[in-house]
């Protein structure tokens, strides 16, 4: 039910919409919520944070579907495409590249030639 702490809480329903076939329930929407949680009050850090890598490894350790490479857990992803990015850039495409010249342009901004 995690849709109770995330679509609920932010008045956005997602879930309900889709299966009941509502008009909008098919369409795109995505919500957001951060719930900031105080580990320290429910117990010791140190033991939250070694079980929390000993449950990743453990999921890491079950057995792949044919044609997978790699179990990843959350955050895995998005670290390795920050890494990327910070030795090759972020990609931009071309319209979004010829915008920010058409915005520097008249404030005597110099667009470098790459990035």
């Amino acid at each position: 039910m995690f849709e109770c702490l995330t679509s609920l809480m932010v008045g956005n329903p997602l879930i309900a919409p889709f299966i009941e076939g509502a008009p909008d329930g098919r369409r795109h929407s995505q919500n957001g919520l951060v719930i900031a949680i105080d580990i320290s009050k429910f117990g010791d850090v140190g033991d939250y944070a070694r079980e929390v890598d000993r449950l990743a490894a453990a999921i890491k350790s079950l057995p792949r579907a044919d044609g997978v490479d790699e179990i990843l857990v959350p955050g895995e992803r998005g670290d390795r495409v920050l890494d990327t990015r910070r030795v090759s850039g972020i990609p931009l495409p071309a319209g979004t590249w010829k915008r920010l010249e058409e915005a520097a342009k008249p404030l005597g901004v110099e667009m470098p030639e790459t990035i």
